[in-house]
């Protein structure tokens, strides 16, 4: 499960190897209760890059003393690039952070903060409530994602929803956020989930890609960023694009601990503040979003880092409040194979003060004011 994080590392960018993540799976086998996790003692800014693009627009008296933290996100796709741009363009610097990005993919995310070797997780909410049904006392601070980011996409056999009865369809793993999403597309286009197709556990997105491309499976659910880019190849079909569906739902959160929004609620409001940004920055400058995916998925092809750029900017709220709906979704399609899912509410997994603050203050209108005039 580790493997894929190998090539996360970007140097100079904050982000650490994917060796942190052996210590964490070691430090999390025998942890059943999440741990709270104390912000760091502050740490030493890290020397600007040359070249340095600069600054987040950000309060000028941004502290020097920065305050350090780990943030983990579960998946290495575009949907996490604000990420990339907050480290990048000095947004959390100026909000007196200092945050190295670790990627923990899967059940590794929510392991990570429980071992106390990150403090926040940036995570697809499937893996997140799992933990929280599981007894982790997670809560969810903001959603930057509350739509289904996926497609459906078929094969030289699949050409349309009719086609897709008796068929192979891949997905990450059982019980992932792809396989229930999955389920509920399949329900969704009027068939049986259960009877009408079987699932086939192949991998995360590249793999996933490459099974389809080479006849293994007969349709796949695909994550945004790869959809946009093989829907049109010959011989694939894209047979529903759920981004453009009214569908709420809870498809990113950023997660931490009860116990740490009580330790430290100033870290964490300072974090939603920086994020709320980086999403407002990633929706207002395409060549600063396109920089931040190129960059994230460490790949220098800026014509298909723009073209996802398109596709992510339709998908990022203006205003990342948690929605019970979208988390609702999420409990209901959890609860199939977990049921503990079902003794879950929505307001029990909701933390919306910090969003509620910025928006209240005006911020939220301010990012996106000037844009307007």
């Amino acid at each position: 499960m580790i493997a894929e994080s190998d090539r996360r590392t970007r140097g100079d960018s904050g982000v650490r190897s994917s060796a942190l993540l052996a210590l964490i799976l070691l430090l999390a086998s025998g942890c059943a209760r999440p741990s709270s996790a104390p912000p760091a003692a502050p740490a030493p800014a890290t020397p600007a890059r040359p070249g340095d693009t600069p600054a987040a627009t950000a309060p000028r008296d941004a502290p020097q003393d920065l305050t350090h933290l780990t943030l983990a996100y579960s998946t290495a796709s575009a949907a996490n690039s604000p990420l990339q741009l907050a480290q990048d363009r000095g947004i959390f610097r100026a909000n007196g952070l200092d945050v190295d990005l670790i990627h923990a993919p899967g059940n590794t995310g929510p392991a990570a903060v429980l071992a106390g070797q990150a403090q926040m997780l940036s995570s697809g909410c499937t893996e997140a409530v799992g933990a929280i049904a599981g007894g982790a006392d997670f809560v969810v601070v903001l959603t930057s994602i509350n739509r289904l980011q996926y497609e459906l996409v078929g094969g030289p056999s699949v050409t349309n929803v009719d086609a897709l009865r008796g068929k192979r369809l891949a997905v990450s793993r059982i019980g992932s956020s792809s396989h229930l999403a999955l389920r509920f597309i399949v329900k969704y286009l009027g068939l049986d989930p259960d009877q009408d197709v079987s699932y086939v556990q192949v991998g995360n997105t590249p793999e996933r890609v490459s099974a389809l491309l080479a006849g293994s499976v007969d349709a796949s659910i695909l994550s945004s960023d790869e959809a946009t880019l093989i829907g049109n190849q010959p011989g694939m079909h894209t047979i529903v694009d759920m981004t453009t569906e009214d569908q709420p739902y809870c498809g990113n959160a950023l997660v931490m601990t009860r116990q740490y929004t009580r330790d430290a609620p100033d870290v964490g409001r300072r974090l939603t503040r920086a994020l709320v940004e980086a999403l407002a920055r990633f929706r207002q400058s395409k060549a600063e979003g396109t920089d931040a995916i190129a960059r994230f998925l460490n790949d220098d092809d800026l014509d298909k880092a723009a073209q996802l750029w398109e596709t992510w900017v339709r998908l990022f709220p203006e205003k990342p409040y948690p929605d019970p709906r979208g988390l609702q979704f999420v409990l209901d399609e959890l609860a199939q194979t977990d049921p503990r899912a079902k003794a879950l509410t929505p307001d029990q997994l909701i933390d919306a003060t910090w969003v509620r603050e910025l928006d209240q203050s005006g911020f939220l209108d301010s990012l996106y004011r000037s844009a307007n005039r």
